[in-house]
């Protein structure tokens, strides 16, 4: 079914911001002065390894028989509330100086207020569709509740610790669930 074709659009646009920007430091490296910072750079991958996992899971939906509007507009929140939290990480390389620290303190907050919106729609998108919780939502929510400290915090030390366990969470969620493509959606199809 080609119900999951703009929505996997979308969520491709994500895609390209992140590696269009990454063509835009290389293209400019000889005369930008780039201040990095680990957590930001780590987040970037993050949302890359988001919105590649969001596409390897959307092959699932291809087993739902039917959709109606309010379902269809529902699955299409996911990759647009993906795409703009990735869109305010990506800095613009527009002057000669990029302090990565400065961009990632300038957008946490809306990034992570984001987030905070995501994640539900994350751990609600199969029950949307008729079926029960997907077995990752405990994945989710563990995202959701980090999200939501990073979003209130401005502690440097707690960002750091919570991306890296955002990140040790992803690599096994990656183990438990996704070495197989539409591997959520064979489990929910049991």
């Amino acid at each position: 079914m080609f119900i999951v074709a703009l929505a996997a659009v979308v969520n491709g646009l994500g895609i390209v911001r992140i590696v269009g920007g990454l063509g835009e430091f290389i293209r400019k490296r000889e005369s930008l002065d780039v201040t990095f910072y680990w957590v930001h750079s780590a987040l970037v991958l993050f949302q890359l390894l988001v919105h590649i996992l969001l596409w390897w899971s959307f092959i699932g939906l291809r087993e739902v028989d039917s959709i109606n509007f309010l379902q269809y507009g529902f699955l299409l929140i996911g990759p647009v509330l993906l795409f703009l939290a990735t869109s305010l990480l990506i800095p613009d390389f527009t002057d000669d100086t990029v302090d990565l620290r400065a961009a990632y303190w300038r957008s946490c907050n809306s990034y992570y207020t984001i987030l905070l919106v995501f994640w539900p729609w994350v751990i609600s998108i199969w029950p949307v569709f008729g079926y029960p919780l997907a077995p990752t939502w405990k994945f989710a929510a563990c995202w959701m509740a980090m999200m939501a400290v990073l979003r209130f915090t401005r502690n440097e030390k707690v960002h750091g610790l919570l991306v890296s366990a955002v990140w040790l969470m992803i690599i096994a969620f990656i183990g438990i669930y996704a070495m197989q493509l539409g591997g959520v959606a064979n489990l929910m199809m049991e």
